[in-house]
């Protein structure tokens, strides 16, 4: 029976069960609709059982819902191919904007040009050489000036690891955002 698994919520003995091991997501999959649907057939009421267009009305909401997710995903993409386009469009500009933290997109640049790779995807070892290095440190000493307001020529766009652009301005991290004027080169 070493295929039978033990379900923690209901405690009975499941050989179709299989715990997540990944982190939780709150989103409806496919596989789990079906299994509701599955389950909702298995304990209906057999003197009553549910009509056929009640199903259809379920099967057809959760495609409307899909659909819903993939318009928004595709919106997300959109916005944020408008958000390079505009920061890069301030290249060689004077801006006016607000310093953010910089230690992690300087890490970044530094592990792209050391290694090729982003700090996210080095080694340990690799990870102390780009710590080490005098740009890393010296944005990490420049962490009490976030949040201060940065004016210069906007030398080239970055982008953390979330996707978020922020501009390089004077060797300082500027949040698109934030900018609050910006002159022609």
């Amino acid at each position: 029976m070493a295929g039978l698994q033990i379900d923690p919520v209901t405690g009975l003995k499941n050989a179709t069960y299989t715990p997540s091991t990944g982190a939780p997501n709150n989103e409806l999959s496919q596989v789990d609709f079906m299994k509701l649907i599955i389950a909702q057939m298995r304990n209906q009421n057999p003197l009553e059982p549910q009509k056929d267009s009640d199903w259809m009305a379920q099967m057809a909401q959760f495609e409307a819902l899909n659909q819903m997710r993939a318009v928004a995903s595709g919106i997300k993409v959109l916005q944020g191919i408008n958000e390079l386009t505009t920061a890069a469009g301030l290249i060689g500009k004077t801006v006016t904007g607000k310093q953010v933290d910089a230690i992690a997109i300087t890490r970044d640049i530094v592990a792209r040009e050391k290694f090729g790779r982003p700090f996210a995807k080095l080694t340990s070892l690799e990870r102390v050489q780009v710590n080490e290095d005098e740009r890393v440190v010296a944005a990490a000493a420049d962490l009490p000036n976030a949040g201060n307001e940065v004016t210069g020529v906007v030398e080239r766009v970055v982008m953390d690891a979330s996707g978020i652009p922020f501009l390089l301005v004077n060797g300082k991290a500027v949040d698109l955002f934030t900018v609050s004027q910006v002159l022609p080169s």
